[in-house]
């Protein structure tokens, strides 16, 4: 890996020194204030760029052309290039309308001519406010997007999803392309001080072009790159802290125990009311100082094991070259911790990018990237027992910190051993233990190199022939020391080791010229071939370390082992598009594609798809009242195929080895020789109008989705030699409208107000599945059963629930507590929202700018394994009421769920212990759903940044910038008020309307510096 970052370094490098021709500056308005996002376009090409924090820009551009620079607000200028390499351009007030985007296959448009939804994301926030994950930054930014974090802790991935879910068995994730080339995985440690801009294309219509994987949208990245003149310097640096945010109402009154009688053991609280009294004090340590203590409440326990986090992120960029040759250098590193005490992330980036012109016609444009994560103790998820939230968040009201603190001791024997209340828990375990001494290191290196050559064969028409890498090698090393109840009595050590790569390479052919004075033409024809490879290894030490603690394979008379190969996957594709704009008003775009996977049957392994879009700019072809500044309508069709994983054709075995013999296993999956490949269609309408001098303007859209012809694995009946049958169905539809309304109050020379709303609503429905097996079981576990059900809402989420008379009265038993069903078949959750939102504003004043984010959920509800538990325990305020035995399930505060009736119906009056209620429908074992379940809606404070460019006229620093940041600062509602629902477990779909012990939700505050020379 070193080894190939070197030569492609010195390849770079050495190519820096060639010619290029490229045009750079800094754009401004009249009054001298550096203007954000200006598009700045190649005139009559899809070249272009936009200009950064300072208003500066950079781009390429062959001779004798023109730059268009066009803003809101602004009137449009275009300035000849002539012999210039540096063009600085002062914009006067007035109104435009054109905007560059990077579509597909990183080609620029201009966006009133396109034919389908995309939506662009200013970078300057996210590069202050600094999220650890960039993909988080676009909450509530981008109409039809949601974004969910998983709750592995610092840097973890995150769900995203564009205007719905798709897939029944496999990913409804967007696509990420950075600089054109499609990656693996998502963006989590890309930096984002290295981003120029962000795109979202949304559905399969604006991502045709890129193939399978994206059917499910495409977030476009592109990234900065060398402008000509002196060197340039810049260094900022951002400190931001994290405080968590505990939302669970804890009660302080009753400690250990049941049945109001403490017990020194017990991992529950339901015990005596805590008065002072002097009880037994829970140490399993012999030699523990003291044998009593005082039963008292200690009410910050829990906040006392959590920490305040931070993350420190510190960037150097420099950017210079000749008119001919520029390179651009940057290196970041990330400091951070977690809430969660010893979860640490460090990370470095380094990026270098080298343009070149050789010659007259042949332009070299290189890139590599490098990143190192290094992440102490990535948290374990959910119901895992070495979840240290699992066992902090169930700390009983009388544990005292300092005692907790004390996490270990040594017995008469010499060995190790856990300091817990209930030695040998199935379940349970001190969470200062957890995060000590079960501990997770995960390192990862990643290399993504880019290099592409551009022939220029005659006036507009060009060659291209590009070649990129996206390689990670991950490593995990997992310590389990002996007395980790269950999970591992006598110790355990696990190293895994895991590779990914993927390689593209494109050859693709570029027409782009006005063909008369009413017709522009932009079309090309081009080609890819991809290839993915991986593998994983890991080796385990088995249920005993033979010499306690001591981590190595060797030490183990059991030693596991385990090799897979990821992949291979190879798909081969030829694919065109053709654009004819017609009096730069009217525009026709068609594109097609056909695919070679080699994970389909042979028969079957070519699939083509076709997309069709058709847009008129209204304003330029029809007389239209005055108030009218733009309108636009468009329409778009697309289908877009899809492939499947590796070895789906063919019935795999594996080999297990392990202390004794290996032996052969066959999968318990059939494979289907006749698969067909995946199918998604698409319709998508839109408008675009703005009025009273683009101080109004609405984005609306319709569109329809249907994914046919799923695949995925459905169950056989017991006796058929198998458990699942590999094969097509299904049809998931997704329908939806998005609309972004800007307004701008206020526009003066000194202030500026501009406000950002969007709205979402989409309905995704399981249209089909088979008519065999109409349910498909997605995940299962001790609270609920995630089912894909025909004819239903995707995503319906099962739990027990209480058994009901015909009047949907609910009916308790003889003890005087419910009836609860005896399966997973109560409908009780579902976590698709009614409908998303969020509201941006940004305020400029002279050299002050204030932007802050309202995210907004409505609708869509979680089952809480988390509550299911503590409420079990008897360690919440919820648990209080009627513990002096004289509660009425149905009445008072028992009564949210319901009327309740005795079994001959008539009205109940038996009284209870609600002790007995909450241990009966909550705890792990069999927690009753319906109880569990919330309300996701919530609005939040989601973003807020204050900033303030202090004007510099000498010296050698030419721009200082302080921001004062803050995300996630406080919820204004949240319907399930004691956990945060966007918090889940992994980034799967099973995730989705399920919440397990993840860490508490965080509010980050903090200031950013920036410095240029």
């Amino acid at each position: 890996m070193k080894q190939l970052f070197l030569l492609m370094l010195s390849f770079f490098l050495t190519t820096a020194l060639m010619a290029q021709n490229t045009v750079s500056g800094t754009v401004t308005s009249e009054d001298g204030s550096p203007l954000i996002g200006v598009s700045v376009i190649v005139e009559g090409t899809s070249s272009g760029t936009i200009t950064d924090f300072d208003g500066k820009y950079s781009v390429n551009a062959p001779d004798g052309a023109s730059l268009q620079f066009s803003y809101t607000g602004y009137e449009t200028t275009t300035v000849a290039i002539g012999n210039q390499s540096i063009i600085d351009v002062a914009l006067s007030e007035g109104v435009a309308l054109e905007e560059v985007v990077v579509t597909a296959l990183g080609i620029s448009r201009e966006k009133k001519n396109l034919t389908y939804a995309t939506q662009t994301v200013s970078t300057d926030e996210i590069t202050q406010a600094r999220e650890l994950n960039v993909v988080n930054s676009l909450s509530g930014k981008v109409a039809g997007l949601s974004v969910s974090q998983s709750g592995a802790g610092v840097g973890s991935p995150s769900r995203v999803i564009l205007r719905g879910n798709r897939s029944i068995a496999g990913s409804s994730q967007p696509l990420y392309v950075v600089d054109g080339v499609p990656i693996i995985g998502d963006i989590t440690n890309v930096n984002p001080d290295d981003i120029a801009s962000i795109s979202v294309l949304k559905g399969p219509n604006a991502a045709a072009l890129y193939g399978n994987r994206a059917n499910n949208g495409a977030i476009i990245i592109t990234t900065k790159r060398g402008e000509s003149g002196d060197i340039k310097i810049s260094l900022s640096s951002t400190l931001t802290a994290f405080q968590p945010i505990i939302l669970t109402d804890y009660q302080h009154e009753f400690g250990q125990g049941n049945n109001g009688i403490y017990t020194v053991n017990s991992e529950q609280a339901f015990g005596p009311r805590m008065t002072g009294q002097s009880v037994d004090h829970w140490s399993n340590n012999p030699d523990f100082p003291t044998s009593t203590y005082s039963l008292s409440p200690q009410e910050d326990n829990i906040n006392d094991f959590f920490q305040t986090g931070y993350n420190s992120a510190t960037s150097l960029s420099m950017s210079g070259g000749t008119e001919k040759a520029q390179t651009y250098f940057s290196y970041t590193y990330t400091d951070a911790e977690g809430v969660v005490p010893n979860n640490a992330l460090r990370r470095h980036n380094v990026n270098l990018a080298v343009t070149n012109k050789i010659g007259s016609r042949l332009t070299l444009d290189a890139r590599v990237t490098y990143i190192r994560d290094d992440i102490d103790n990535e948290l374990a998820q959910g119901e895992s027992f070495d979840n240290p939230i699992r066992h902090a968040l169930r700390l009983p009201p009388n544990i005292r910190t300092e005692d907790a603190d004390i996490f270990e001791f040594t017995n008469a024997d010499g060995d190790n051993r856990q300091h817990y209340w209930n030695p040998g828990s199935n379940g349970g375990a001190n969470p200062y233990w957890t995060i000590n001494r079960n501990t997770n290191e995960r390192n990862s290196d990643r290399v993504i190199g880019v290099a592409s050559l551009t022939y220029d064969l005659a006036e507009g028409l060009s060659l291209m022939a590009r070649s990129t890498v996206d390689k990670i090698n991950r490593q995990w090393e997992n310590r389990w020391w002996n007395d980790s109840y269950i999970i591992a009595d006598d110790g355990r050590f696990t190293v895994t080791r895991a590779e990914e790569l993927e390689w593209n390479g494109d050859l693709l052919l570029n027409y782009q010229k006005d063909i008369s004075e009413k017709f522009y033409i932009n079309a090309f024809v081009g080609g890819n071939m991809r290839k993915e490879r991986g593998s994983f290894l890991s080796g385990t030490t088995g249920i005993a370390l033979t010499v306690p603690n001591f981590f190595a394979l060797a030490n183990s008379q059991d030693n596991q082992t385990s090799h897979n190969f990821g992949g291979p996957r190879d798909v081969n594709s030829v694919y065109g598009s053709a654009s004819l704009t017609f009096l730069d008003a009217i525009t026709l775009d068609l594109t097609a594609r056909n695919d070679w996977s080699s994970t389909l049957p042979r028969d079957n392994w070519s699939f083509f798809y076709p997309s069709v879009g058709l847009s008129a700019v209204l304003s330029d072809l029809v007389d239209l009242p005055d108030f009218f500044t733009f309108a636009k309508v468009r329409a778009n069709w697309a289908q877009v195929g899809n492939d499947t994983s590796p070895f789906q054709t063919l019935r795999t075995a594996s080999v297990s080895a392990g202390g004794n013999n290996g032996f052969l296993q066959i999968s318990t999956t059939i494979p289907n020789e006749n698969l067909l490949p995946e199918e998604t269609v698409s319709l998508d309408l839109g408008a675009d109008v703005r009025f009273f001098d683009n101080r109004v303007g609405l984005d609306i859209a319709y569109y329809l989705t249907n994914t046919r012809d799923q695949l995925f694995a459905v169950a056989l009946p017991v006796g058929s030699g198998a458990e699942q049958f590999f094969t097509n169905g299904g049809d998931v539809e997704n329908e939806g409208i998005e609309a972004v309304l800007s307004l701008t109050p206020i526009r003066t020379q000194d202030f500026n107000w501009d406000i950002i709303f969007n709205f979402t609503r989409n309905v995704s429905t399981v249209v089909e599945v088979n008519d065999e097996r109409p349910s498909i079981l997605i995940a299962q576990d001790f609270l609920r059963a995630f089912r894909i059900e025909q004819g239903e809402p995707f995503g319906e989420v099962f739990s027990r629930g209480f058994e009901r008379d015909d009047q949907n009265r609910i009916i308790v038993g003889t003890d005087g507590l419910p009836v609860v069903t005896s399966g997973l078949t109560t409908l009780v959750a579902n976590y698709n929202p009614d409908w998303l939102g969020g509201i941006m504003n940004q305020i400029t004043y002279k050299n002050f700018n204030l932007s802050f984010l309202i995210d907004i959920r409505q609708g869509g509800s979680v089952a809480s394994l988390t509550n299911a538990i503590l409420y079990g325990d008897g360690l919440t305020t919820q648990t209080l009421f009627g513990r002096d035995g004289k509660a009425v399930f149905g009445e008072g505060e028992l009564a949210e769920w319901g009327e309740a009736v005795k079994e001959d119906g008539t009205p109940n009056d038996i009284e209870i212990n609600t002790e007995e209620f909450w241990r009966k429908v909550g705890g792990r074992n069999a927690p009753v759903g319906e109880v569990f379940a919330r309300d996701a809606s919530n609005v939040r404070l989601r973003e807020l940044v204050l900033g303030y460019r202090v004007p510099l006229e000498k010296g050698p620093v030419s721009a200082l910038r302080i921001s004062v940041v803050g995300r996630n600062l406080f919820f204004l509602s949240n319907a399930a008020e004691d956990f945060d629902p966007e918090v889940l477990v992994g980034t799967g779909k099973a995730g989705e309307g399920f919440q397990s012990f993840g860490p508490p939700t965080t509010r980050s505050f903090g200031v950013s510096l920036g410095l240029d020379f």
